[in-house]
């Protein structure tokens, strides 16, 4: 992404309580949900137009837990015994791919370091008790 990354501030009217988690989640992806969802509200940022992307947050950090499992047990590289040829095991690759993606999401809901304290970052007037020194809420 280029340009200006959005500001996060408190929403007016957003969540007060973690919803129900879609369905069709994974088990764990439904725990990073959950996880997320508390901690979005917590910090007074989650609306319902956020779910869509808490969700797809929530898939893709429940495959880098799946595949993490997954390619700790497999080498990064594959080599084809007959030609040589090298290739990255895909555990490995679907992993980074996940890594990637959960990452993104992440940072977009505001559940990174960077993205809490980017300059005008603000909770409003109810500050979250027990927040990480240096997070202006």
């Amino acid at each position: 992404m280029r340009g200006v990354k959005p500001q996060l501030r408190s929403i007016e009217g957003g969540l007060s309580k973690v919803p129900p988690p879609p369905a069709l989640l994974a088990p764990e992806a439904r725990e990073e949900w959950r996880r997320a969802a508390r901690e979005l509200i917590d910090l007074k940022i989650l609306a319902k137009s956020d779910l869509q992307a808490l969700e797809q947050y929530a898939i893709a950090a429940g495959m880098v837990k799946q595949l993490q499992e997954i390619a700790a047990k497999s080498p990064p590289i594959i080599v084809n015994e007959k030609s040589g040829a090298v290739k990255q095991h895909p555990a490995h690759v679907m992993l980074a791919k996940h890594l990637t993606l959960s990452l993104r999401f992440a940072a977009e809901l505001g559940l990174t370091p960077a993205a809490r304290n980017r300059k005008g970052f603000s909770q409003g007037s109810n500050a979250h008790e027990g927040a990480p020194p240096g997070l202006d809420l």
